[in-house]
């Protein structure tokens, strides 16, 4: 057997590209899979999974997708819809059959890569960087990939700030600091919608998930996020722009007009309504894995024919595996929360508001299906419900003199 730890060192990388091209996600994803079997040690890993909640929901949502896949038509779209729902499924295998060290070294490669984009960001700024495939979705809002990276820098400023009252003092400097420029790059850069509301939602639910029983300190928590969430509408020039812009399109397909495709609401509002439709005219296997694609062109005509997901990805499964497949995902999704919000400590604080990131990502947007998403911000949130399962503080080690830091309560 090999000397060296490579599982590690792939988990760092992994964790490293989660702001870089999808190809690197998947060569990450790949690599992985392979020194995991390389190194051995299998059977330990597959026990850590069979302990953890996510065990029969994977099992759940593969075997009724499997159902579906067996039972309903095939299309052109099947194969690759069937591999998007095993990917799912593989991802959360690898994450959660890291041992803790293993996952440690994954949250590294996350906290690396969220300085390096901090600072191709800043760079952009100061000398504006050629437009390059590596960091283009960092230094410009360039598509689902930029929407995942702002999404995880949301996520990454929520557990900064809910990590402040329990750090020493250069960690609470590190941890404002990097808050700070997290929240400079989503104001100046990559103005997403679905970022804010992981930042202001994130920060309400963890800030309650702190303060539960004591009811004067919650009301001012919740009303400092819901003024945080005003003041992002009101007065930060991108995120109101957005936010407009949205709620004109939302109005105009609500009443009929045509629906063309930068209108983002817009075309939502028209998948949802379609989509809804499709889960009700066959609500127990759907119309087959891959059916979504087919099902939308019979409905739509024009440009709209090219959108290939419904950026829901409860949508989804619904119209692809019926209502069964659907609250199949949001078992697999939520298996967590429980746990998460048993928990007192800053772990269950921390894993709670990760999964609220993920949820609110999916339900805006394709997040598990789209690989520039599932295959970075699924395999970061999961990685952090490893580390928060274990007794010791989930960032316990993460850096020199971490490890001497309390799970304060």
């Amino acid at each position: 057997m090999p000397q060296v730890p490579m599982v590690r060192w792939v988990a760092l990388f992994w964790g490293f590209v989660a702001f870089f091209p999808v190809g690197l996600n998947y060569t990450a994803f790949v690599l992985l899979g392979v020194t995991m079997a390389w190194e051995g040690g299998l059977g330990e890993r597959l026990a850590r999974l069979r302990q953890t909640p996510y065990w029969w929901p994977a099992w759940a949502f593969l075997g009724w997708a499997a159902l579906a896949l067996l039972l309903g038509p095939h299309y052109p779209e099947t194969a690759s819809n069937a591999l998007h729902a095993l990917r799912i499924v593989l991802t959360l295998a690898l994450a959660l059959a890291l041992a803790r060290d293993e996952a440690l070294w994954a949250l590294r490669g996350f906290v690396l890569g969220l300085v390096v984009s901090l600072l191709l960001a800043g760079l952009n700024e100061a000398v504006a960087l050629p437009a390059a495939p590596v960091w283009n979705s960092i230094i410009r809002y360039d598509g689902n990939k930029s929407l995942a990276n702002a999404v995880q820098m949301a996520l990454a400023a929520v557990s900064a700030l809910l990590l402040l009252p329990a750090l020493g003092a250069r960690g609470r400097v590190a941890a404002a600091l990097l808050a700070s420029g997290l929240l400079l790059v989503l104001v100046g850069v990559l103005h997403s919608r679905t970022a804010w509301l992981v930042l202001v939602l994130g920060l309400g639910v963890g800030l309650l998930h702190r303060l539960r029983g004591r009811r004067r300190q919650q009301l001012v928590a919740l009303a400092a996020a819901a003024t945080l969430a005003l003041a992002a509408g009101l007065l930060l020039p991108g995120v109101k722009q957005r936010v407009q812009q949205g709620a004109g399109e939302l109005a105009s397909a609500y009443q009929g007009q045509t629906v063309h495709m930068d209108s983002s609401w817009g075309i939502r509002y028209r998948m949802y309504r379609e989509t809804t439709a499709m889960i009700a005219e066959r609500p127990l296997l759907g119309w087959g894995i891959g059916g979504w694609s087919t099902q939308w062109r019979q409905r739509v005509d024009g440009p709209l024919t090219e959108v290939n997901m419904p950026h829901n990805d409860f949508l989804w499964m619904g119209a692809q595996a019926g209502v069964p497949g659907a609250l199949a995902l949001l078992w697999l999704l939520l298996a967590g929360w429980p746990a998460a919000w048993r928990r007192h400590d800053l772990n269950g604080c921390l894993a709670a508001v990760a999964l609220l990131a993920m949820l609110l990502a999916v339900l805006g947007n394709s997040a598990l299906r789209d690989a520039s998403m599932g295959l970075s911000l699924w395999f970061i949130v999961l990685v952090i419900q490893r580390l928060a399962s274990q007794p010791q503080p989930l960032w316990q080690g993460l850096w020199p003199g971490a490890a001497a830091l309390p799970a304060r309560r």
